[in-house]
């Protein structure tokens, strides 16, 4: 008896001296030998970097040690190596697939649909349909005590396209030809209202900013237009008792985005179209799957599932 004992004790110690370290809490760092031993490829050493931080969040806390310290560097890695099988999780995809397609059916129709009725409807109110506005001179005042220029007021030519216009606003931002991008910054902007009736082609002036005006009281109009570019975006056009901009501003919200930023083959909205027009408890596949993919997680090994929620949800590891 005292033979068998002395034998068990022996195989007991070399399947400690085999695991390389790997039965240690994640709370004592590995010897130098151990990593050794288990540093086969960057696989092994992500992994222990994990573990490393995970030790330094654990540690810094009673509470922390008390409940994680008795999870090993072999049960983190294999829940690690488990949760990174695309083998187990593609065979639970396609069961999920299947769930997700009873409940939810393709809207792809029903959203190409409502996007064209928007998109005829902007289409319908696009206010460049209406007017032109082009940069076309410069009026300069002078001080009546000398020849400096006081005031810099920017002539814009208005042309209307299709009858009287009641009331106009856009914006404009003067760039150099040489690296204009073609936009209006938000800051650098300039708002301009024509508030009296236009019905035929006319210039209206403007006073120039501060800061065009250091530029412009030494140009010509003929040398602004030679070396500057106005970006001109309207804001509102009334024509007719309409007022261009409301119309537009009806458009939901992410139809507008959709309209704005994306391409008939690829809607970034479409999950919110979906929920705003069709059904307002959808939910793509990916957080469909969210839930599912946590259960199964978290009945691996409930343990380290806790411990890594815990972990990433602090706001001290951000």
């Amino acid at each position: 008896m005292k033979q068998l004992t002395y034998f068990l004790f022996v195989a007991i110690i070399a399947l400690s001296s085999c695991s390389h370290g790997m039965n240690k809490s994640i709370l004592e760092p590995m010897s130098v030998d151990e990593l050794k031993a288990n540093i086969k490829d960057t696989t092994f050493t992500d992994f222990y970097d994990l573990a490393q931080q995970l030790r330094k969040w654990i540690i810094s806390s009673d509470v922390r040690q008390a409940k994680y310290g008795d999870i090993s560097y072999k049960r983190l890695n294999k829940y690690v190596t488990h949760i990174r099988d695309t083998s187990f999780f593609g065979k639970k995809e396609r069961i999920w697939e299947e769930d997700y397609a009873k409940l939810y059916p393709d809207y792809s129709q029903q959203v190409d649909s409502i996007m064209n009725y928007w998109r005829t409807y902007r289409e319908s109110y696009n206010m460049d349909s209406l007017v032109t506005i082009e940069f076309s001179d410069l009026w300069k005042e002078y001080y009546s005590y000398s020849s400096d220029v006081r005031k810099v007021n920017i002539g814009f030519r208005i042309t209307p396209l299709k009858g009287t216009i009641d009331q106009l606003v856009f914006r404009y931002e003067m760039k150099a030809k040489v690296n204009n991008d073609g936009s209006i910054s938000l800051f650098n902007g300039h708002r301009c209202i024509a508030s009296s009736p236009i019905s035929k082609p006319r210039t209206l002036y403007w006073e120039a900013d501060y800061s065009d005006e250091k530029i412009l009281k030494s140009y010509s109009a003929t040398e602004v237009k030679r070396d500057y570019d106005f970006n001109i975006e309207l804001v509102n056009v009334r024509i007719n008792g309409e007022n261009y901009e409301d119309k537009l501003n009806a458009i939901p919200e992410p139809v507008k985005m959709a309209l704005k930023y994306c391409t008939k083959e690829y809607n970034w909205y479409e999950d919110d179209i979906i929920r705003m027009f069709l059904n307002s408890d959808y939910k793509d596949f990916a957080e469909y799957c969210q839930p599912l993919v946590e259960e199964e997680m978290k009945k691996y090994d409930k343990g380290v599932y806790d411990l890594l929620k815990a972990f990433y949800d602090d706001d001290e590891n951000d």
